[in-house]
């Protein structure tokens, strides 16, 4: 197979590959999984600083905290300095979620990589680290 050919197959794989993750993996619900990650792990911020964090927009970031709140995983309330913002805070049930998707994430990925031996598993990795480690020096060049 031509160099440029192996390299549309190539990037064709991994297409495939990330389009299974964001599909399967996840369930829909990453940017949902992510903000509990967040919050279990730094407490209470505004919605300004969460919305940083996930690199969403606005509009984005109101739609997922109302259904994160919906279902009783996190709580908003206003900051008694500063009545304009909004404070976001992670509550026992998002806590107890947040444990069980860990539980999940760790099951799922011992699954997703079970057809490589560990010494396959630490050559990709290494591999892909390097082929993103160039993607991004490249970027920095433009």
């Amino acid at each position: 197979m031509e160099s440029s050919e192996q390299a549309l197959e190539l990037l064709h794989q991994l297409r495939r590959c990330g389009h299974y993750l964001h599909h399967h993996w996840s369930r829909g619900r990453a940017s949902q999984n992510r903000t509990l990650r967040i919050l279990a792990g730094h407490g209470e911020m505004t919605q300004r600083q969460l919305q940083d964090l996930l690199g969403i927009q606005q509009g984005s970031l109101s739609e997922l905290v109302k259904k994160l709140e919906v279902q009783g995983l996190i709580v908003r309330e206003r900051e008694q300095n500063d009545q304009r913002q909004m404070l976001i805070r992670i509550t026992d049930a998002g806590r107890q979620q947040n444990q069980l998707n860990h539980a999940q994430r760790l099951q799922q990925s011992r699954e997703l990589v079970a057809a490589l031996s560990g010494e396959e598993r630490r050559q990709l990795m290494a591999l892909l680290e390097k082929l993103y480690n160039s993607w991004n020096e490249g970027a920095g060049q433009k």
